[in-house]
């Protein structure tokens, strides 16, 4: 599904699905079934990492510290194994750059600062395979903290359990900003860019609350990081640059430095507007707009959810379920009483995926469970739908029995009715309780 909220996601259940889709790419990505090449796998295992870690940290408050903490330093310690080789690349990747966009850069220099890069490449890869298999010892680490997530404590599908982590992430972006300004060494620029990181993971997360709203924010944060990458790459160029020093000529070692530091100099440039304008409020003021954000999609859902009356709802479902083993003249009689009840089955069938036999009771259930169809009065503008009850486990053919007063027969006795539709609601949301935005 991607990394962010579905539509009708809740918090605890998109994060959960966030959290274990990325690491099952991870793995993918390091088994040989993401990218063909090595390195490339490798990169994009470890961005994955990172929005792995920057999920878990959204979620803190419903998943606690501690839990928190733990899983987030193991991803971390698994990424640093897979770094070695790959930041070596990346080093040659920032020369070649440099020398694309400087001017006058002495030839000789770069060649020979690039012969010495490539050595430590080599060196960097060699040591690793003395290791043994430490991509295999990697997947394993991360298959480990997959498997624990099953059982997470995550159930809080609100807005509320973000909060405080968003206005945290929002609020450390905006202090890690100010001393970059400030101190001025690449050391707090490369902090910045971190945290600046964790307000765009969060933000794509959050992105389908209101994506006319974040999307601004999303491609905002998203050049910064951009921005704040370059730098640090030139950084650490810059610390290989004193590294090696010894393999290039005095004066052209002056020139390529005063190329790196001329460079570092425009990005910093073009970072200070982009960072003005993504940390422009108070961590409080962007946490209470985002809540409305979050409160106006539980609203348009509400809007936008076909909404039924239970004793419509339940004859429906009772329909559906007993066209799935009706024979042919069974089938055309079940149709016709379908037509008769007013509600447009194409209208419902648009909204899953399609399957044999046509829109069933399954479908049905899902749509409830994901709050397309509402069983009840539509709510008056303003009112704010209560949230279902968390349901005993049933099976949807005992739902539709109770609908039917539990003989199969229609119409049902009134004290039937009533406790067969709410019967009907429940057991249609079990398997997704709390998905509804509300």
């Amino acid at each position: 599904m991607g990394f962010s909220l579905d539509q009708h996601e809740g918090i605890a259940t998109g994060i959960r699905r966030i959290f274990d889709e990325e690491l099952a790419k991870t793995i993918d990505s390091l088994e040989g079934r993401g990218p063909a090449d090595r390195d490339a796998a490798v990169h994009d295992a470890r961005k994955r990492l990172k929005k792995a870690r920057a999920a878990v940290r959204l979620a803190r408050a419903d998943l606690g510290r501690d839990v928190q903490r733990t899983e987030t330093a193991a991803l971390g310690d698994a990424a640093r194994r897979l770094s070695g080789v790959r930041d070596a690349h990346v080093l040659l990747e920032t020369l070649a750059a440099l020398d694309e966009h400087a001017t006058a850069l002495p030839t000789t220099a770069v060649g020979d600062l690039r012969t010495a890069l490539e050595r430590r490449r080599d060196e960097l890869h060699a040591a690793a395979l003395e290791n043994g298999d430490v991509v295999g010892e990697v997947t394993a680490q991360i298959a480990a903290v997959r498997e624990r997530a099953q059982e997470w404590p995550l159930h809080d599908e609100s807005f509320g359990s973000v909060a405080k982590s968003l206005q945290r992430i929002y609020r450390r972006g905006s202090a890690a900003m100010d001393a970059a300004f400030e101190e001025g060494d690449d050391e707090s620029w490369h902090e910045w860019r971190k945290r600046v990181k964790d307000l765009w993971y969060a933000l794509r997360i959050l992105e389908p609350v209101a994506a006319r709203q974040l999307k601004g924010m999303v491609d905002e944060a998203d050049r910064l990081s951009d921005v704040l990458g370059e730098h640090n790459d030139i950084a650490v160029l810059r610390a290989a640059l004193e590294e090696h020093a010894g393999a290039l000529d005095t004066g052209q070692l002056e020139l390529v430095r005063a190329a790196i530091d001329r460079r570092r100099d425009e990005l910093r440039l073009a970072a200070v507007p982009l960072g003005r304008r993504l940390y422009a409020e108070a961590p409080k003021r962007f946490v209470r707009r985002t809540r409305s954000y979050w409160k106006a999609r539980s609203e348009q859902a509400s809007a936008e959810a076909i909404w039924l009356e239970p004793v419509l709802a339940g004859r429906l479902r009772e329909l559906l379920a007993a066209r799935a083993s009706a024979d042919a003249a069974g089938k055309r009689r079940i149709a016709a009483q379908l037509r008769g009840l007013g509600v447009r089955i194409t209208d419902l069938a648009e909204r899953v995926p399609r399957r044999p036999g046509g829109f069933a009771a399954e479908d049905f259930d899902t749509l409830v469970a994901e709050g397309v169809i509402r069983i009840g009065a539509v709510p008056a503008p303003g009112d704010r739908p209560a949230p279902p009850p968390v349901p005993a486990p049933q099976e949807p053919q005992e739902a539709a029995q109770a609908a039917t007063g539990g003989d199969g027969l229609w119409p049902p006795s009134p004290v039937a009715l009533v406790r067969g539709s709410a019967g009907l609601a429940l057991g249609a949301a079990r398997r997704m309780r709390g998905k509804l935005p509300l």
